[in-house]
């Protein structure tokens, strides 16, 4: 059921987003295409149409939206949203080349001294979508602080979107016809809708169901668990191995947030657990929180989840690092519903120190038919478990006999996230067992 859900999903918003695309283009070539246009005024309308409709599809992508997510997956979501966005660009590139071959004042349209309102907004449009093409580019090289990047990421986002808008508006070929105006004003309400919803109703939805921090407790692995507690309402209910936003502030609509899967069982929607690494400004300033201090969350997000996986014969959690935190409200999840398949927990770390929450899956043990094999890089001399990383050899020992009829979760760094997947394909686990989730900044 799970599985033909999601499959429906994804079919829905791929029909969706054809339609943005291609709907567009009928409308022109039926109903607003000029006689007199040449091959080269053709293709030059067609691919700027083209490209606005991939920027319509790339600000959808990223707005949040839980049955876009459950469809996908956050991993899917941000490729595609990558590709599409890099589409786009190079459209832009051949619609700019196209009017320059076309025009007969050829590179003289570049200059804003005596032009249109309509070559202004494209010019800022464009300029401003080179920016973000440049700062992505350059932002792995850099490493500029995240929020920083973030901030002007969706401010140009937003210059790139509202010029194109207005260019294709003020050029009135759209607007010329009752259809495509039409048409071209629906996908600019959609924009603004979605980004309504991102901006204004998240936050304020935030705010109804706050919580408040209850304990920060140390654990290892350089990391903390925060422990919160529903603040005037009953618990945001979600399911488990989902993650959320975090907010800490005066308000929900302060700007910084970070993404953190919840560790905490599903069956228990009043307390929210976090275990957070620390790894940055955000996570390092968690340490100092104090009981009684408010927090926004936004969320459940995420498709990474044991639920409506009842027919499966048990699961495989693989984990790496901080990773295991999903793997923890899984099996808190399945303890507290008193499951009985066999389950198994691979869990690799740099060193004994670097295990996080290994008392709380040796607990999880008591009550679940669980098998944990703790993987250590750099272990003590008198370290007797498996060492190394998490690899076929590895693979062939551990996983169960009937390995096929089990489900798998991966989580961990993208580089062993990668690597695992693809052992257990070539081990003959059929693709729809592997759920995946990379730690990167989403």
């Amino acid at each position: 059921m799970r599985g033909r859900a999601a499959r429906l999903g994804r079919a829905a918003w791929l029909v969706g987003y054809l339609a943005v695309i291609i709907v567009p283009l009928v409308l022109v070539w039926v109903v607003g295409r000029d006689p007199g246009d040449d091959l080269l005024a053709i293709s030059a309308t067609d691919t700027g149409l083209l490209a606005f409709s991939l920027l319509v599809v790339a600000l959808v992508l990223m707005a949040r939206v839980p049955s876009l997510v459950a469809s996908f997956g956050i991993e899917t979501i941000l490729r595609m949203h990558r590709v599409v966005a890099l589409c786009a660009v190079a459209l832009v590139a051949g619609h700019v080349v196209l009017i320059v071959f076309h025009d007969p004042r050829g590179l003289s349209i570049f200059d804003l001294r005596d032009t249109t309102a309509a070559a202004w907004a494209a010019t800022i449009s464009t300029v401003a979508l080179a920016t973000v093409v440049g700062f992505a580019l350059r932002r792995k090289r850099r490493q500029p602080r995240y929020e920083g990047w973030r901030m002007l990421h969706i401010a140009l986002a937003a210059i790139v979107f509202l010029g194109a808008w207005l260019h294709i508006w003020w050029l009135d070929q759209l607007s010329a016809n009752v259809l495509t105006a039409i048409w071209f004003v629906l996908m600019g309400l959609v924009v603004l809708a979605v980004a309504a919803r991102r901006w204004v109703w998240l936050p304020v939805r935030a705010h109804r169901r706050s919580y408040i921090v209850d304990q920060v407790i140390p654990v290892s692995g350089n990391a903390v668990t925060l422990a919160m507690k529903a603040h005037g309402h009953e618990g945001v209910r979600f399911k488990a191995g989902q993650f959320a936003w975090l907010k800490i502030g005066s308000s929900s609509f302060v700007f910084e947030e970070h993404p953190f899967t919840i560790a905490s069982t599903a069956d228990a929607p009043h307390r929210k657990e976090f275990t957070i690494k620390a790894l940055g400004d955000f996570s390092e300033l968690l340490r100092g929180l104090r009981p009684g201090r408010r927090v926004f969350m936004d969320g459940p997000y995420g498709r990474f989840t044991i639920e409506g996986l009842d027919s499966s014969e048990g699961f495989v959690f693989i984990a790496g690092g901080v990773g295991v935190t999903p793997m923890v409200s899984m099996l808190r999840t399945l303890n507290q519903r008193r499951d009985p398949r066999p389950h198994l927990l691979l869990l690799g770390a740099r060193s004994l120190e670097d295990l996080m929450l290994h008392a709380e899956v040796d607990r999880l043990r008591e009550g679940l038919d669980l098998t944990v094999t703790p993987v250590l890089e750099s272990p003590p001399e008198d370290w007797e478990g498996e060492q190394g990383r998490i690899d076929a050899e590895l693979l062939d020992r551990c996983l169960p006999r009937h390995s096929k009829q089990h489900d798998y979760f991966l989580c961990g760094p993208p580089p062993m996230v990668i690597a695992v997947g693809k052992q257990l394909r070539d081990r003959g686990i059929p693709l729809n067992r592997i759920h995946t989730e990379r730690f990167e900044v989403v």
